[in-house]
């Protein structure tokens, strides 16, 4: 194991940094980069194992993007995550930073670079997750003209102590903005939005410069048949993640019952996911926020084919809007909305 580094004994600002894609057989030095910044805290498991790195790399479900020193040490990484090496577009996430080179404007490079390189070979988009325990990460994003399409409260596990931000360690969850960074343009679609969220919706189209129709009210159908969803838990986050594959005339009941389920299982949050591309998500029933508890969270544009409404539904988290920095003013609008629907959701929720 690396012990982690010494935050207080700063790498000179014009020291070399090669900035360049990580290859599969450098596994280790992810690894060890990831124990320098987090020590054993960090929230993905597979970041502690070189063979999982490397096969990630090899199938080329990760595209990683590294900073190294003249050393040969892993002193930054962001990765491009996609369920297929064809997807049109990525999750950018494992961004870390060794604590000696804050300041360093690592993270933008990088950042930068992997972006070009989605330009350069037709990917749409990366979306991700900056802290909202402080605003550096979210102005970084904004700076390389990504923009909010939503806030996750409570999704960073209170574990997680990331060794040069002491703020970080604060006993309980923290919450991220969503981003959406596009890189190529993105194709016209019809989007079927819940009734309660379009202005909403609308507006986060708007601020992102995607072009979407949204579909009148008129013609919403009524529900019919039964849901079906795909479940996905993720230990290390203690979160689940519920996609709605079809949503029936029982949406209520089905839904209800699987978060039963998640609150026995001692899950902190789940999230929702819904197809906008099905005309059925217009017509989620307002039961799921105003009986189940589940609130607005924000959208992922161009995930599995079409842009996805995720919800969230949080078991006895704390989340107060004290805690939640933003970085713009379309971040302030957003997040005082995802507030305001968690405020008005039953006591249980």
């Amino acid at each position: 194991m690396v012990d982690p580094v010494d935050p207080d004994t700063p790498v000179a600002p014009d020291a070399p940094i090669e900035i360049r894609f990580l290859s599969p057989d450098e596994a280790p030095r992810l690894t060890e980069a990831i124990e320098r910044s987090y020590g054993r805290s960090y929230d993905a498991a597979w970041a502690y194992d070189p063979d999982e790195i490397r096969r990630r790399l090899e199938c080329g479900s990760m595209r990683s993007i590294v900073g190294v020193d003249p050393d040969g040490d892993v002193v930054g990484h962001l990765a491009l995550d996609r369920p297929v090496p064809t997807a049109r577009a990525g999750h950018a996430g494992q961004a870390v930073v060794d604590p000696r080179y804050r300041g360093h404007h690592l993270f933008t490079t990088l950042k930068r670079d992997l972006a070009a390189w989605c330009t350069s070979v037709g990917i749409l988009g990366m979306y991700s997750e900056a802290t909202a325990a402080h605003p550096y990460s979210q102005a970084a994003n904004l700076a390389l003209g990504a923009a909010e399409t939503g806030f996750l409260l409570g999704y960073i596990p209170s574990k997680v102590s990331y060794t040069a931000i002491k703020e970080d360690a604060q006993g309980r969850r923290q919450s991220v903005a969503l981003f959406w960074l596009a890189t190529n343009p993105a194709p016209q679609r019809v989007v079927h939005p819940p009734s309660w969220h379009r202005d909403i919706v609308g507006a986060i189209y708007h601020h992102n410069d995607l072009d979407r129709q949204i579909v009148e009210l008129a013609a919403t159908p009524a529900l019919e048949g039964t849901t079906r969803f795909t479940l996905t838990e993720h230990p290390d986050h203690n979160e689940t993640t519920i996609a709605l594959e079809s949503i029936g005339a029982d949406v209520i009941a089905v839904l209800g019952s699987a978060l039963v389920e998640q609150a026995d299982r001692g899950r902190d949050v789940v999230h929702v996911e819904l197809a906008l591309d099905d005309p059925a998500t217009a017509a989620l029933p307002p039961a799921i926020h105003d009986e189940l508890g589940v609130f607005f969270g924000g959208i992922v544009p161009e995930l599995r084919g079409g842009d996805i409404l995720r919800l969230q539904w949080l078991n006895g988290v704390e989340a107060d809007p004290s805690d939640v920095a933003v970085a713009s003013d379309f971040g302030a609008e957003l997040l005082a909305y995802v507030f305001e629907r968690k405020r008005t959701v039953p006591s249980s929720g």
